[in-house]
């Protein structure tokens, strides 16, 4: 399973990133947004948006959230034993936050999480969100403004 998340979930998510890079610039060389009005190229923009954002959470979990003894992840696993000992003042799974400090009481304590994290997992997983629910729309939009035959003035059908 560790492994399934550690290998496909990047292959994934650089898949359908790489998709949606290459619809996009079919769609600016044609100069035309049919390309990307298809259900197929809105779902590839969720499953990258959805990728990136678990990407990035993965991240900032793995800056502490693993470690088994709570106090290890502002000392380390092998603390060494002359250097003043760090004290764990919060944790949060969501959003991603370990903050640490030198006293007790918390003050001046640091953020261990890097500050790119949080905002990458909200953003990428907004536009999934929003490429995700846009997924049936676009296909009807496509079928509403494909054209049909042209027929010549005074021309009757059928």
């Amino acid at each position: 399973m560790i492994v399934l998340l550690v290998i496909g979930l990047p292959l994934l998510t650089v898949a359908m990133a790489g998709a949606v890079f290459v619809r996009v610039g079919v769609s600016v060389r044609h100069r035309s947004l049919r390309p990307l009005m298809r259900a197929v190229a809105c779902f590839q923009l969720a499953l990258a948006g959805f990728g990136i954002a678990a990407l990035a959470f993965g991240w900032g979990h793995m800056t502490g959230f693993s470690v088994p003894d709570p106090y290890a992840q502002c000392n380390g696993l092998a603390p060494d034993r002359e250097a003043p000992r760090r004290h764990l003042v919060t944790r949060s799974v969501f959003p991603v936050s370990i903050v640490c400090s030198d006293t007790p009481d918390g003050r001046n304590g640091d953020e261990q999480v890097p500050g790119w994290v949080n905002p990458t997992v909200f953003t990428a997983g907004g536009v999934g969100i929003a490429a995700l629910m846009a997924t049936p729309f676009a296909a009807v939009l496509r079928r509403r403004r494909r054209p049909g035959p042209r027929l010549r003035r005074g021309a009757r059908t059928g």
